[in-house]
């Protein structure tokens, strides 16, 4: 009897040494970013005969992420950079603030009301947003994540 006791003893400590083994490695796993890394994508859609072209690029700098946009259709150009504050930062999630928007022109490029679709690019340039990013791992130097209240997911690359 006494044996059983000393067995299931070892038992849980073993057990306990290596859940505590276990939570220390996902919590000092890195993050999928890395800090004041820019990450830049860049796109082109079709707007009539028209191509829209657009180079976006996402830098987080604890605590705070810069968002840049460069949109260019035809002759025109417009340029956009949205400054956040980070709310909440995990491994998984970044969740982040709009603090400050400065434009160079405040017309848009196109008729936002005839080209919804592109309507989604300009949903979080709004002061005092909140946005849910959700970091999806990859395993190259891309940052891929999930915009939640945007239904979106882009991927970045450094």
């Amino acid at each position: 009897m006494k044996n059983h006791r000393v067995v299931s003893r070892h038992w849980w400590v073993i057990a306990a040494i290596f859940l505590a083994c276990l939570v220390t490695l996902v919590i000092t796993l890195p993050r999928p970013y890395v800090n004041s890394q820019p990450y830049r994508t860049e796109g082109r859609n079709f707007i009539g005969q028209d191509a829209m072209e657009s180079k976006e690029a996402l830098t987080i700098s604890e605590p705070s992420a810069v968002i840049s946009v460069l949109e260019r259709l035809a002759d025109k150009e417009r340029h956009v950079a949205v400054g956040a504050s980070l709310v909440d930062t995990s491994r998984w999630r970044v969740k982040i603030k709009i603090e400050d928007i400065q434009a160079s022109s405040q017309t848009e490029l196109f008729d936002v009301s005839r080209h919804s679709d592109l309507l989604f690019a300009r949903q979080y340039f709004r002061l005092g947003s909140i946005l849910s990013l959700v970091i999806i791992p990859t395993e190259s130097d891309a940052l891929c994540y999930y915009f939640l209240e945007l239904d979106r997911m882009r991927c970045m690359n450094n």
